[in-house]
Formats: C-alpha cells, sequence, structure tokens
C-alpha cells in the first residue's frame, strides 16, 4: 500500500468537502503496510525504552517481532484489541510542581500511532492557519514570528493582549463532548469505538487503577490531535473576528469597535485587541462564556491576564515587550525572560555539582553540550539574544573549571593546563560547546500548506527541548564515558574481531573481553586491560554469545 498516497486522498476529501462525513477506515489499522509504518515510527521514538503497565519495551516487543505484531494485528482485525492502563508518571515543573504523564504499553502506541496516521490528514484540512501547536510542518517560532510580525509596523495599534490559560486543560476533556467533535468527520463506527476505549482505558497509579472519565493522558500519542481537535471549535467561533477582511476591520473601528487578532499553540493562546481596555476585558468575559458553556472548560480568571504592550507579555518561553530601538523610536523586542535565564543557570548548577565527580568528564561535556545547545537554539531568534549568551558563557566556564579541579583535586591552572583548549574544555574527542558559538538568526515568517496534500509529501514535526527533562550526564557505570575514550585512544578504530575499520568513533562499540558477570568484584572487570573495540555486528554477536555462556553457567 501507498501511504502517502493514502493520506493524500483523505486530506483532499476532506478539503474539496467541508461537511464530508468518512466511512471504511477501520481496515487500514490492521493493514501490514499501515501497521508496520506505525510501529517503526513508534520505535524510532526515545520512549520507545519505556515500558508501560505490561512491563514490555520495545527490544522485548522486537525480540519476538513476528509473533508479537501478527497477535496484535489479529486484535484489530477481529475487533477485539482492548487498550490497557497508561502508567502514571510525574515529571518535575520548574515551578516546583509536578505534571502528570501517561505512559501507555508499546502495543498501545503503535494501534495509537495507526489511529493518529488516519485521522492527522482528515483535520489538517480544517485545522485553523493560526493554530501552530502539534502540527507538522510548524513549531513554536512561526507562533512567536506571527506575533512579532501582527505587533510591529502597520499592526502598531494592537496594544491590549488578553493572554490565555485554561484550567488544566488536557486533563479537564470532556469525553462525550469531544467524540461529537471527531463525529463531524468520522462516521466509522468501529473507528469510534476503538477511540473511546483507549480515553477511558484507565490510569495505573502505585498499583491503584482509577477510572478516566475526563482528558487525554499527557504523552499519549494520539493526545496533541485530540487536544487540537477539540480546542478547533475555540479556532472555529474565533473566526468572527479574526476573518474579516480590511474593509470590514475599518468599518469597525469607525463604529467604535475594536478587532482581534488570534494565535494558539496548544492550549496556549493570545488574543490582540486595538480597541481599548473596556473592549478587551469584554472579549476577555465573551471567551470565557463560550469555553464554559460550548467546551465545558474552565478560562483561569486569575491566570488570564489583560496587559498593555508597553509592560510586555510572555508567551511560550519569549518575553514580548515594546522597547525602543537604536533609532530612539518604539520597537517591538523578543527577549529572554530572567526566569528563564534563572532556570538555565539552576540546570548548569545541578549538571555541576559537587555531588556528580564520580561522572565522567566527557560524559559530563555531553551532558552540557546538550543543555547549550538546545536552550540556546530556542533563543537564537531573539532580538540581541549576545548579551545573555556572553554571561551564561562566564558561568558555564568557571562552574566546569571548577568541576573538574573537585574531580581531580588539582588547581584551575592545571585544570586548564590539561583540558582548557582555546576559550573552552575538552577531552580527546570531546569539546564543550560554549554559547557564542550558537549565531544568532532571523526567523521568516512562513507560507503554511496542507503537508499531506503537497507535492512532496514530508512530514516533519517540532522537536521540543525540554530543560527540565534534559540529561545531566549521570552514568549507570562510573567513569564509562572515559574508559570508552581511553580504549578508542589506546586501540583506534579497528574493530578487534574482523579487523575491519569503523567509519566513526560514535560507530565504535566499548565492550568488555571478559564478561562483567563473570568477576567477583566488577571494579575489575572495567579495567582498560579488559576492554576492547568492537564493531556493531561483531558487538551483537559477542554479546548473544556471552548471554548463552551465562545461561549455561547457571
Amino acid at each position: 500500500m501507498d501511504i502517502g498516497e493514502r493520506q493524500r486522498k483523505l486530506s483532499l476529501w476532506a478539503a474539496q468537502d467541508k461537511e464530508l462525513q468518512l466511512y471504511d477506515l477501520y481496515g487500514l489499522l490492521y493493514n501490514p503496510d499501515w501497521l508496520t509504518a506505525a510501529h517503526h515510527s513508534v520505535a524510532k521514538n526515545a520512549g520507545s525504552t519505556t515500558a508501560g503497565t505490561d512491563g514490555i519495551t520495545m527490544s522485548f516487543f522486537d525480540e519476538k517481532y513476528e509473533e508479537h505484531f501478527g497477535k496484535l494485528r489479529e486484535e484489530l482485525k477481529a475487533r477485539t484489541f482492548e487498550p490497557d492502563p497508561v502508567r502514571r508518571a510525574y515529571i518535575p515543573k520548574s515551578n516546583g510542581k509536578w505534571r502528570p504523564l501517561g505512559i501507555p504499553s508499546i502495543k498501545d502506541r503503535i494501534v495509537q500511532e495507526a489511529l493518529r496516521m488516519i485521522l492527522e490528514p482528515i483535520w489538517e484540512a480544517d485545522f485553523d492557519n493560526e493554530s501552530y501547536g502539534f502540527r507538522p510542518g510548524r513549531c513554536t517560532m512561526d507562533a512567536i514570528v506571527s506575533l512579532h510580525n501582527t505587533l510591529r509596523g502597520s499592526n502598531k495599534t494592537y496594544q491590549w493582549i488578553i493572554e490565555g490559560d485554561i484550567s488544566s486543560y488536557f486533563d479537564t476533556i470532556p469525553h462525550r463532548s469531544l467524540m461529537k467533535c471527531v463525529k463531524k468527520r468520522i462516521q466509522d463506527t468501529d473507528i469510534l469505538a476503538l477511540l473511546w476505549k483507549f480515553l477511558r482505558a484507565g490510569v495505573l497509579e502505585k498499583g491503584k487503577l482509577r477510572n478516566t472519565l475526563t482528558g487525554t493522558p499527557q504523552g499519549g500519542i494520539m493526545s496533541p490531535l485530540l487536544a487540537n481537535i477539540y480546542l478547533h471549535e475555540f479556532d472555529v467561533y474565533m473566526r468572527k473576528y479574526t476573518a474579516l477582511n480590511e474593509w470590514s476591520r475599518r468599518k469597525r473601528r469607525a463604529q467604535g469597535l475594536s478587532n482581534f487578532i488570534y494565535v494558539r499553540y496548544a492550549d496556549d493562546w493570545v488574543i490582540l485587541c486595538n480597541g481599548t481596555r473596556a473592549q478587551a476585558e469584554e472579549m476577555k468575559g465573551e471567551v470565557n462564556d463560550f469555553l464554559k458553556s460550548a467546551l465545558h472548560l474552565t478560562l483561569s480568571l486569575e491566570k488570564t491576564r489583560i496587559t498593555h504592550i508597553t509592560e510586555g507579555f510572555k508567551f511560550l518561553g519569549y518575553w514580548i515587550c515594546m522597547g525602543t530601538g537604536r533609532n530612539g523610536k518604539p520597537q517591538i523586542k523578543l527577549e529572554v525572560p530572567d526566569d528563564a535565564v534563572q532556570r538555565m543557570r539552576e540546570k548548569i548548577h545541578a549538571t555541576l555539582a559537587p555531588h556528580t565527580h564520580y561522572d565522567s568528564v566527557a560524559a559530563k561535556i555531553l551532558a552540557m553540550n546538550r543543555i547549550i545547545r538546545g536552550w540556546c537554539n530556542y533563543y537564537r531568534y531573539c532580538s540581541s539574544p549576545t548579551r545573555v549568551f556572553s554571561k551564561l558563557e562566564l558561568l558555564i566556564w568557571w562552574d566546569v573549571a571548577h568541576w573538574i579541579s573537585g574531580k581531580y583535586h588539582t588547581s584551575i591552572p592545571q585544570t586548564c593546563q590539561k583540558y582548557r583548549v582555546g576559550h573552552t574544555f575538552a577531552t580527546k574527542r570531546i569539546r564543550l560547546v560554549m554559547p557564542s558559538e550558537i549565531k544568532t538568526k532571523q526567523y521568516m515568517r512562513r507560507k503554511f500548506r496542507n503537508p499531506y496534500t503537497g507535492e512532496s509529501q514530508q512530514i516533519a514535526r517540532e522537536d521540543l527541548f525540554d530543560l527540565d527533562d534534559v540529561w545531566l550526564g549521570t552514568e549507570r557505570r562510573r567513569g564509562a564515558q572515559d574508559i570508552r575514550e581511553a580504549v578508542l585512544e589506546r586501540d583506534g578504530l579497528l574493530c578487534r574481531m574482523c579487523g575491519k575499520p569503523i567509519p566513526s568513533a560514535y560507530e565504535g562499540q566499548v565492550d568488555h573481553i571478559r564478561p562483567r558477570a563473570t568477576f567477583k568484584r566488577q571494579s575489575d572487570a572495567d579495567r582498560l586491560g579488559n576492554q576492547q573495540v568492537l564493531c556493531t555486528t561483531c558487538h551483537r554477536a559477542k554479546t548473544k554469545s556471552d548471554r548463552q555462556v551465562l545461561s549455561r553457567m547457571t
């Protein structure tokens, strides 16, 4: 089956007839090509190593792929598939609170991905142009630039900002109301029944099963799409203000009425008003009434603030405000918020805390590079991020110098003599990236087209950087990365078993000559004399052989 062509047809049919309701879609779910594509998509996800309530990871699923895949397909075909409850986990947030995360089982993720592959092309034909969150071909900066371009130039009259905040949105979506939204496009009863099963699958937390009567679990593959489908009703409601042509806008202003511009990223949204504060307050009340009566959602009136552009407001991690340009005239600026800088400083201090001295220098540099690149790449589009980057660079330099000195109980000059390279630090193979190396850029607003109906159907998705969830360089085996570097330096990029050259250091596998389990003291197994460099193929073969030997020993 040509999956891309089938998705293109679904999207074209939906675009050509806005009232079209689609039937006979369920057969796609158990089509071998469709389900295989869904499996490959889930397997590439970083979360494939995390198990759901059934304890199965993707590697375990793939060990008996034919058996597991065949059983899953037969269950879908026979309509007997039953989703497992999601496993509840909690992720720390920057404000000290914990964000609940629902982790579905591997088989549920595969089926959800197959469902998403059916539903997303249909709704991409409907979704509003000013909706940016969790959509293919769109990203956070598209929403930011849309606001930035609106507020500057000829649209400087939009000076009152309504910052929207829906209380616990993902946890409070009413299931029956959501299904009514889905039924506007889908009339396949089997698809609807399966979707209902996922919504009602329940949550397993601390061994207790809790029923899910509202909400979509954050972490599920279908959750972002379902959340967008539900809030699309809000987008449609706002079109009576945002879809006006220039003549209609001028007429409203002549009548003393205000115009509005609306931008949404998932459940974060902003409404710009070019009238008075009273008119902005009136719009806030109107939105509150609509969300409450039509969508059964609660607007947090305390967090939904109305601010003037001269005060500035925060949206998607950026601070947008009216400042003064180089020519002394008012200018709309994108800035790095103070709290974002403080969070970054705290993350650097946590990564380089004294109690982490057992970690390898190489592992710590790798972790710092991910933090620095991720954070600086996100804020490189600000009006003038260089000043912030320079201050962070000075902090990073001294923190890394003190961390290495504390690890080896040496002085700063001795540390610099061994590890300093120019204005940064490096080992034999890994170099610390500094913020000044991340070049600033101007993000240009783009024209959007339906990615499923274009000539070159390339579905690109935003890779969100989460500072709270980034790796801190902690190793399961203390000093493993430093040992790896020492072995690669000693043996070079040549497989010790087959003798073939290894293309790059990243592909080289450093493995124990004698398995760790055969040593009384595991620290003896990690000595350099018991390490060797292998290619990927030989490493897999040796691992399989070692497991067979160890199983016979036990």
